[in-house]
């Protein structure tokens, strides 16, 4: 599949863009499903394999991963000590995503503020459609992985993959609420509800790549979007798909079909008594004998005149 290049997501360490609109900002691409996979073999010249503080960057990156699964449908997955260069991956297109530290992008400088960088590509048949991101770690900057305050120059590569996975994810920078998304890197160390209120808008907070403001079920996986009584709410989580004033459970216990609304004028025992009228009156619909009770009529109390 033919790929083009779309953006450069970067995250920096002194503020580079401001304006964004209140809220958390999307990019104009995203994976048509919440997921995405990494080949994962970090290697720095300076530390090797190992940060300062003793901790894999393979390790520290899956646990970047793993905080976004904590309080998001996204799921990343990946390919352990598999390396995949991010430079000739991302410009190629070759759909196997890449993190490394390099000491520029791909053979175009960085400013001297930049942190890291994520390159999505987007399909040219699908604009769009996010069909591979890398992700770059500037080398020259000193890394470690650590909790807390930022030390100084020192910067907490952790905190820093948790920012560009959100990047892969497709959330652009967010400047107006505190976000792991701010474009400058701070004491924010993990996703917080803007960075998660983002997700669900690109692919909904039921995991079915839907996002919510179009989803006719935000809460229940339906992918396929079915409404069958074209309610505006799907079947998923409709419990009367048909709209015949029954609930589906019910007809599901009475041999009734819950896609026919016809059911509802269906006297199944012959005892003059509809479905539906059985259903409102608490009477057994496959039961001859068993008949709607009477409802009850409201106590009146006259108005007396005087004389």
């Amino acid at each position: 599949m033919p790929h083009t290049l779309v953006r450069f997501a970067v995250a920096v360490y002194l503020a580079l863009i401001s304006g964004q609109s209140a809220g958390y900002a999307l990019l104009d691409s995203q994976w048509s499903a919440p997921a995405a996979t990494f080949y994962v073999q970090i290697y720095n010249e300076q530390d090797g394999y190992d940060a300062p503080s003793g901790v894999l960057w393979n390790d520290a990156f899956e646990t970047a991963m793993a905080l976004w699964h904590q309080d998001t449908m996204f799921r990343f997955t990946v390919f352990r000590n598999s390396y995949a260069d991010p430079c000739r991956n991302g410009f190629t297109g070759d759909g196997r995503n890449g993190v490394d530290f390099k000491t520029d992008a791909c053979g175009v400088g960085v400013g001297s503020t930049t942190l890291a960088l994520t390159i999505n590509t987007t399909s040219v048949d699908d604009w769009g459609t996010t069909v591979e991101s890398d992700i770059i770690f500037n080398e020259s900057k000193a890394w470690d992985v650590y909790s807390g305050p930022q030390r100084g120059n020192v910067y907490d590569f952790l905190r820093v993959a948790v920012h560009e996975l959100g990047h892969t994810i497709g959330l652009d920078h967010e400047t107006r609420y505190p976000a792991i998304m701010h474009p400058i890197a701070s004491n924010i160390e993990v996703p917080l509800q803007d960075d998660i209120n983002g997700v669900a808008a690109l692919y909904g907070s039921d995991g079915d790549g839907i996002p919510d403001s179009e989803d006719n079920c935000p809460t229940v996986a339906n992918p396929d979007q079915i409404d069958t009584d074209g309610d505006a709410e799907g079947d998923a989580c409709d419990d009367d798909d048909d709209n015949d004033g029954m609930p589906d459970s019910y007809e599901n216990n009475n041999d009734l079909n819950p896609l026919k609304a016809r059911d509802a004028d269906r006297d199944a025992d012959k005892d003059g008594f509809s479905s539906l009228e059985e259903y409102l009156g608490g009477s057994d619909p496959n039961d001859r004998k068993s008949v709607p009770r009477p409802r009850s009529l409201p106590f009146l109390v006259p108005l007396l005149l005087d004389d």
